[in-house]
């Protein structure tokens, strides 16, 4: 080929017609090649041939594509930077279970459960492995799996009858609850108590203890008919009366005092101090007499001046509505104001809250106390040393009868059965006021 021949033929392949531009798809993250569109043959066969000649001549011209005209490829996205990965939090170890509790105490599922459920039959050797293994790997009982599988709630309901203002008042009161909370918690359960003041809460609280509220009651109450009492009954729950003077008289156990011997001793102490009779002309102010205890300590005050008093001698007595500090001072109002109390020269009360409403009184009407008139009360609550001269009167360990109303309970609840009536010890406390 002659050079003319051969500059001709460059410079026709030079201008061969320039394919059209292909579309292109943007590149995914799947591949940084861009995708190529659909281009008509004809012009992808005129780029081929064109391109082959002048790949022959102009090696610094690229080669196009066999199958179709490369575009410029897409600037690659910088892959974005990995976030660090969060730290690992420490987990914390994994609880024990009752398998751990067996595993490691070399015996079954089973015993660990009967054991742990308090059930008698585990021997004291197994129990001490069990006992050992608990602590060694510090394995804490589900109390709510305890609970179902024992079917109980571990609570002790504590229900007071009575005027809210009484609760409050009530000096006993606060002591059984006190002594309760004391020996239930001791027990691993927990004390809730609840005021029956009114026929609303009365309802509420019979509709939580026949849901079966809590696992055993126990109730204070001053009423012989106490409806409480009659669902406690039917239901055969665990259940202990605190109060006064029930004795046999209902189905379940009550926590007493002996209040006949108990009064009798006092009412004898107030009239001779010293084993020789020096008082002649005792007054009583009685509690309400539909309430346990008041007749039997009334009683003992009607046996024991007789006993120790000419029968002909008229003792005034007065039956108070309440046990009020105030009902006290309303009785020797009245027998100032009736004269009757010119003649008396002892007063024995039912309780302290009556005794100290006597003594108020007499102070204010200018008498001293016991030098005109001694006073005497009952139940050694705090109201006996609030005043000047504080009191004489009966111990009836109040700080210990709610321990025992609960000791009562939770032994019922293991299936021990506790006697009709727990008669507590009762002491008599001598004072200044007689």
């Amino acid at each position: 080929m002659t050079k003319q021949q051969t500059d001709q033929h460059q410079a026709d392949a030079t201008e061969a017609p320039v394919p059209p531009t292909p579309e292109t798809i943007e590149p995914t993250a799947e591949s940084a090649t861009p995708a190529v569109a659909h281009i008509e043959s004809s012009h992808r066969t005129n780029a081929v041939d064109s391109a082959t000649a002048a790949a022959a001549t102009k090696p610094s011209t690229p080669a196009l594509s066999s199958t179709a005209p490369s575009t410029p490829a897409a600037p690659s996205t910088p892959a974005a930077p990995s976030t660090p990965a969060a730290p690992s939090t420490p987990q914390p170890p994994q609880k024990a279970t009752i398998y751990d509790v067996a595993d490691r105490a070399g015996v079954s599922y089973a015993t660990v459960s009967r054991y742990l459920n308090g059930h008698p039959n585990v021997s004291a050797k197994t129990a001490a492995r069990i006992d050992k293994a608990v602590k060694e790997i510090a394995y804490i009982p589900s109390t709510s799996a305890r609970s179902l599988a024992q079917q109980r709630t571990h609570i002790i309901a504590l229900i007071i009858h009575g005027a809210s203002s009484d609760v409050l008042t009530d000096p006993n009161i606060a002591q059984i609850m006190a002594s309760a909370n004391e020996r239930v918690t001791r027990e691993g359960w927990q004390l809730v108590t609840m005021i029956s003041d009114e026929n609303i809460a009365a309802n509420n609280i019979k509709q939580l203890v026949a849901g079966g509220f809590a696992d055993g009651y126990l109730l204070y109450t001053l009423s012989k008919n106490d409806p409480l009492l009659s669902l406690l009954a039917e239901r055969s729950l665990p259940a202990v009366v605190c109060g006064t003077g029930f004795n046999e008289s209902i189905a379940c156990p009550s926590v007493d005092v002996d209040n006949l011997t108990a009064m009798s001793g006092l009412v004898r102490y107030v009239l001779a101090p010293k084993g020789e009779l020096r008082r002649r002309r005792p007054a009583y102010i009685c509690g309400p007499l539909n309430m346990p205890g008041a007749p039997e300590r009334l009683a003992a005050f009607v046996n024991v001046t007789s006993e120790m008093l000419p029968t002909s001698i008229d003792h005034p007595i007065c039956y108070s509505a309440d046990w009020r500090t105030t009902s006290g001072a309303d009785a020797i109002r009245e027998w100032h104001e009736s004269g009757v109390l010119d003649d008396v020269d002892a007063v024995i009360c039912a309780n302290d809250t009556l005794a100290v409403g006597a003594i108020q009184e007499l102070q204010r009407l200018g008498k001293n106390v016991p030098g005109d008139v001694a006073v005497s009360g009952f139940d050694n609550s705090s109201a006996a040393t609030s005043i000047t001269p504080q009191i004489t009167t009966v111990d009836q360990h109040m700080d210990q009868r709610g321990l025992m109303m609960a000791d009562v309970v939770i032994k019922a609840i293991g299936g021990e059965r506790s006697p009709r009536v727990v008669h507590m010890p009762t002491d008599l406390v001598v004072r200044k006021s007689a």
